[in-house]
C-alpha cells in the first residue's frame, strides 16, 4: 500500500531520487525536482525536513546524480554537508572526424560535469568535465537523430553521465552510459585513474560484460579491492539490444586489474530490457533491492539470489518508470492535507 505520495505538492515538476539522507546531522529527504526533456534535466537538488519543507536547495543541476555526504573540515574540525551533483552543458567542438559541420565548421557536443558543492555556502569545491578528460572516440554512440551534433538543441551526447559516487580515497566513480565505462577520477586533479569496461578498459573482465549501465555504487571499499554494484541495462535506444537487463555485484582488484562477477540478479520476468534508468541497492542485512528503470517493477532478492518481493506500478511498455528506486524506513511526518 502507498504510505505517502505528496512530494509533487511540495516540489511540483518531475521528481527523481526521492530518498532519506543525512543533513545537518539529522534525517532529511533528498530529491531532484525540475523539467526533463529528451533525457536531460534542468532543476534543483532539494533537501526536505521531516515535515517535507525545503531546508536547502541547489539550483541549475541535472537529475542523473545527486547525493549528500558528510566531510570533516580539517581546519575547523566541523562536519560539512557536501552535495555530489551533475550538470550537462552544450559546447562547440570540431566534429569533422564524424562528418559533422555547422557554423564555422564546428558541431555541438554535450559536456558532462561532476561537481561537489558545500551545501551551506554554495561553494563549488570540485568541478570535473568529461570533455577535458575523456576523448570523443571512446563513445559507443555516434552522432545521429536527436543527438546529431548539428545544433545546440541536438548536441551529440557522447558521454551521458549516469551516476557518481566517491571512494574513501577521495577519488570519484563516474559512470558513462554512452561509453559503457566506469571511470575512477582523481579527486585531486580530475585525471582518469582507471577505466572499467568500454573500449579502453584497464581491467580484465572475468566471465561477464555490461553496457549502458546506471547507478554504480560502492558496496565495500578495502583500498586495492573494491566491491561495486551496478544496474546493467545491456541496452539503450541508440544501439541494438545485447541481452536482458540485470543487477550485478562486481569485485575489482585494482592492483591486479581484474574484475569478477560475484552475483547477478536477473529480472522477475525473462527478457526484461530496460532502455533507461535502473538501480541496485545492497541493504544492511545483505538483501538486494532493484529498481528496473523504464520497466515499472521493483524487486528484492536475498544475497544468494532468491526473489522475495516483487511489485509493479505500471504496464510494461507504457510511460511508467522510475529512474532509481530505494528501500528505507519512512521517517517523515505526513502533512494533514
Amino acid at each position: 500500500n502507498t504510505v505517502f505520495n505528496g512530494v509533487s505538492r511540495i516540489a511540483p515538476g518531475s521528481i527523481y531520487d526521492f530518498q532519506p539522507c543525512t543533513y545537518n546531522k539529522s534525517i532529511h529527504f533528498c530529491l531532484w525536482q525540475g523539467t526533463v526533456a529528451s533525457g536531460y534535466g534542468n532543476g534543483s537538488a532539494l533537501v526536505l525536513n521531516q515535515r517535507f519543507l525545503i531546508d536547502k536547495a541547489v539550483s541549475g543541476v541535472d537529475y542523473h546524480g545527486f547525493a549528500l555526504k558528510q566531510s570533516l573540515d580539517k581546519t575547523t574540525g566541523q562536519v560539512k554537508d557536501i552535495a555530489l551533483l551533475t550538470t550537462y552543458t552544450s559546447v562547440r567542438r570540431d566534429l569533422s572526424d564524424y562528418g559533422i559541420s555547422s557554423d564555422n565548421d564546428q558541431g555541438w557536443v554535450i559536456d558532462c560535469h561532476l561537481r561537489t558543492v558545500d551545501v551551506s555556502s554554495g561553494e563549488v569545491l570540485f568541478d570535473w568535465s568529461s570533455l577535458d578528460h575523456v576523448p570523443l572516440n571512446e563513445s559507443l554512440v555516434l552522432p545521429t537523430g536527436a543527438i546529431n551534433g548539428l545544433s545546440q538543441q541536438f548536441a551529440w551526447d557522447y558521454f551521458h553521465l549516469s551516476s557518481i559516487a566517491q571512494l574513501d580515497s577521495g577519488d570519484y566513480l563516474v559512470s558513462s552510459r554512452h561509453t559503457s565505462t566506469v571511470y575512477c577520477v582523481s579527486g585531486i586533479d580530475g585525471s582518469i585513474v582507471w577505466r572499467l569496461g568500454g573500449k579502453a578498459s584497464d581491467f580484465r573482465l572475468e566471465g561477464f560484460t555490461f553496457s549502458s549501465q546506471h547507478d554504480v555504487r560502492v558496496v565495500k571499499d578495502r583500498g586495492d579491492v573494491l566491491t561495486l554494484s551496478l544496474f546493467d541495462n545491456a541496452y539503450n535506444t541508440f544501439t541494438p539490444p545485447q541481452g536482458e537487463s540485470s543487477g550485478k555485484i562486481i569485485e575489482l582488484d585494482t592492483a591486479r586489474k581484474t574484475a569478477r562477477l560475484l552475483r547477478q540478479y536477473n529480472p522477475p520476468q525473462a527478457g526484461f530490457q530496460s532502455g533507461d534508468g535502473g538501480s541496485v541497492q545492497v541493504l544492511a542485512k545483505g538483501n538486494v533491492f532493484i529498481g528496473w528503470g523504464s520497466i515499472p517493477y521493483v524487486t528484492e532478492y536475498t544475497a544468494d539470489g532468491k526473489l522475495v518481493y516483487s511489485a509493479y506500478f505500471g504496464v510494461v511498455g507504457s510511460s511508467a518508470s522510475s529512474y532509481r528506486a530505494f528501500k528505507a524506513p519512512f521517517a517523515g511526518i505526513t502533512p494533514a492535507n
